[in-house]
C-alpha cells in the first residue's frame, strides 16, 4: 500500500513540474513582452530555462536534502535521455537537419560541458570520494555564463540581419494581462517547487522498497519524469519539421542541465558521486560525438536509420544499468 501511495505521489509530482513549468513559461513570457524584451531572446532564456525547469527542481530539492545521488542521476539520466531517445524519437518521426550553429557551437559545448564536470569530479579529487563542491559549482555557472552571453550576443547579431524577425518583434504582444502573468508565474513556481519535493521524497522511497539504489531511480524513473517537456517540445516540433526547436531544444537542455543545474545544486550543498557515475558520463559523451559526426559527416542530416541507431543505443544503455544495480 505504501509503494501504491509513493507511486501516484510521484506521478502527482511529475504533473505539477511539467504544469508548473508550462505556467511559469506562459507568465514570463508575457512579463518579457511588456517589458519590450525581444522574442528571440525569450525564446533563448525564459523557454530553454522553463523545459529544464523540472531537472532544475528535483536537483536542487535532493541537494537541500542530501540525496546526491538522485540530484546527479536525474541530470545525467535527462542529458543521456534527451540526447539518445528523444532526438531517436524524433528522427524516426522525420528525418532532422541540424543547424549548422548547433553543430558548430551547441553540440561541441555539451561535449565540453561534461568533459568539464569530469575533471571536476575526478581529476580535482583524486584523493579522496569524487565530489562536486562549491568552487567548482561556481566555476561551471561561469562556463553557463560565458554559453549564455555567446549565444544572446550571436542571435542579436543575426536578428539584425533578418527583417522577418524585426517584423514579428513589432508585431509580437502579449496575450495575458499583467495580473495574470504574474498569477501564472507564481502558480507555476508554487508548482515546480511542489513537484521537486515530491518527486524526490517518493522516488526515495520507491528506490527502498523496491531495493533499487537511488542512483537508479535518478538515471531512470526520476529523469524521464523530467524529461518530459522535452520530449514532448522536440516530438511536436519533428511532426511540424521544426528542425531547430527539436535538435537545439535538446542539446540546450543538456547544457544547461550539467552548467546550471549542477552549478546550483552544488553551491547549495556539495555532492558526492557515486562510482557507476563516470561510465555514465563517458558514454553521454560518446553518443554526443556519435551524433555530432553524424550531423558533420551527412551535412547536417539526421534520417530515419539514425533515429534508429540512438534509439537502440538508449534501450541497450537502459538494460545495462538496470542489470548493473541489480549484480
Amino acid at each position: 500500500m505504501e509503494i501504491f501511495i509513493a507511486v501516484l505521489l510521484l506521478i502527482v509530482g511529475f504533473v505539477l513540474l511539467v504544469k508548473g513549468a508550462d505556467f511559469f513559461v506562459d507568465g514570463a513570457s508575457n512579463i518579457s513582452k511588456y517589458l519590450k524584451v525581444p522574442t528571440l531572446i525569450i525564446g533563448l532564456t525564459v523557454v530553454a530555462f522553463g523545459t529544464s525547469l523540472p531537472e532544475a527542481a528535483v536537483s536542487v530539492t535532493s541537494a537541500l536534502q542530501n540525496v546526491d545521488d538522485v540530484s546527479l542521476g536525474n541530470v545525467v539520466g535527462s542529458n543521456i535521455f534527451n540526447l539518445l531517445l528523444i532526438l531517436g524519437i524524433s528522427a524516426l518521426i522525420s528525418p532532422i537537419f541540424v543547424d549548422k550553429q548547433i553543430v558548430k557551437r551547441d553540440l561541441p559545448y555539451s561535449i565540453i560541458a561534461a568533459l568539464l564536470l569530469i575533471v571536476a569530479v575526478y581529476i580535482l579529487h583524486l584523493e579522496g570520494n569524487p565530489a562536486l563542491v562549491r568552487l567548482e559549482g561556481f566555476i561551471l555557472l561561469i562556463f553557463f555564463s560565458l554559453y549564455m552571453f555567446i549565444t544572446i550576443r550571436n542571435a542579436l547579431k543575426n536578428q539584425t540581419l533578418d527583417t522577418n524577425i524585426e517584423k514579428e518583434e513589432k508585431n509580437s504582444k502579449p496575450t495575458l494581462s499583467r495580473p495574470k502573468s504574474i498569477i501564472f508565474v507564481l502558480l507555476g513556481l508554487i508548482g515546480i517547487v511542489l513537484g521537486g519535493i515530491l518527486v524526490t521524497d517518493n522516488a526515495r522511497k520507491i528506490a527502498l522498497a523496491l531495493g533499487m539504489s537511488e542512483w537508479l531511480v535518478g538515471l531512470t524513473i526520476v529523469s524521464i519524469g523530467t524529461s518530459l517537456p522535452e520530449l514532448v517540445t522536440s516530438v511536436v516540433a519533428a511532426i511540424k519539421k521544426e528542425n531547430d526547436i527539436a535538435v537545439g531544444n535538446v542539446v540546450g537542455s543538456n547544457i544547461f542541465n550539467i552548467l546550471f543545474v549542477l552549478g546550483i545544486s552544488s553551491l547549495i550543498s556539495p555532492i558526492t558521486f557515486t562510482a557507476d557515475v563516470l561510465f555514465d558520463l563517458i558514454f553521454l559523451i560518446i553518443g554526443s560525438v556519435i551524433i555530432l559526426a553524424i550531423a558533420f559527416f551527412k551535412k547536417g542530416k539526421l534520417n530515419r536509420f539514425d533515429g534508429a541507431l540512438l534509439t537502440l543505443m538508449y534501450i541497450g544503455y537502459f538494460v545495462y544499468i538496470i542489470i548493473r544495480d541489480f549484480q
